[in-house]
């Protein structure tokens, strides 16, 4: 088993007891990716390799580069971009938490998922893993003026006039579609929380339950998968689409909707 060298937090907030998941629906989720990733580890003969997942935290100029605004919350400090490494492939994870870890490819299909900081190093090293083998793309995130142009097609993603629920804050996302479409966002960072952005005042994660019955179509943060809150958004008779590179493989595993425009 691979041995974590280092574990840290960018901030003590977790989704314990907020979104009103059912952790028993969430791990079968996870149970279910690996079911999946048991089968190309084993049709493709990776199985006692000698191939390391390296997981590592990436700075915000390595992860999204020099984007014109500096509000996102990668720069801003509020969460982090976990890479791993497979293959000379390269598979991304936005998280809360992370760790300075490697691990064979076997040990993916054994680690524990119990934080935040292991999930998001499982979801990198599986992006890495499919990206590696070509069952998934755009699992490194779009850096420099890319973020601005993909923001610039986000509405595409939504038929128009519809309640938009924006899961996550992502600034030029919400600038977008407060334009065009009713949008309520939720976010966690209690920095956002009771200000206006674009016109649209940032909600606790407590009305999201709420939220998604207001609402024709929820727009969520592929990060979902990390915090384990994705279940909720699923199954609730809406059109649901994560957005972001976190999802990549798992939306191939999951046959969930999403949109990242500019992803590499």
């Amino acid at each position: 088993m691979g041995r974590a060298r280092r574990e840290k937090k960018v901030e003590q907030k977790t989704v314990k007891d907020i979104f009103e998941k059912d952790d028993e629906v969430s791990m079968n989720l996870f149970d279910e990716l690996r079911v999946a990733l048991g089968q190309q580890i084993s049709g493709h003969q990776l199985s006692g390799q000698r191939i390391q997942v390296r997981c590592k935290a990436l700075s915000a100029k390595e992860a999204i580069g020099t984007p014109e605004h500096d509000d996102y919350p990668i720069i801003k400090g509020r969460e982090v971009m976990v890479e791993a490494e497979f293959g000379g492939a390269r598979g991304q994870a936005f998280a809360d938490a992370y760790e300075q870890a490697d691990y064979s490819v076997d040990d993916l299909m054994t680690m524990p998922l119990n934080s935040n900081s292991k999930r998001a190093s499982f979801v990198a090293g599986l992006n890495a893993v499919y990206r590696y083998l070509n069952v998934c793309e755009k699992t490194v995130h779009c850096r420099d003026a890319e973020p601005l142009e993909c923001a610039g097609h986000v509405a595409e993603a939504i038929t128009p006039g519809q309640k938009v629920l924006l899961v996550g804050h992502q600034p030029r996302f919400l600038e977008n579609l407060a334009a065009q479409c009713n949008v309520r966002a939720v976010d966690m960072d209690e920095g956002n929380i009771g200000t206006a952005f674009s016109g649209v005042v940032i909600e606790p994660p407590e009305v999201t339950e709420e939220a998604i019955s207001w609402c024709d179509t929820i727009f969520a943060t592929g990060s979902t998968l990390v915090n384990g809150s994705l279940p909720t958004f699923l199954n609730r008779g809406k059109p649901v689409v994560f957005y972001g590179v976190t999802v990549s493989a798992a939306a191939r595993i999951l046959n969930l909707k999403t949109y990242c425009r500019c992803g590499h």
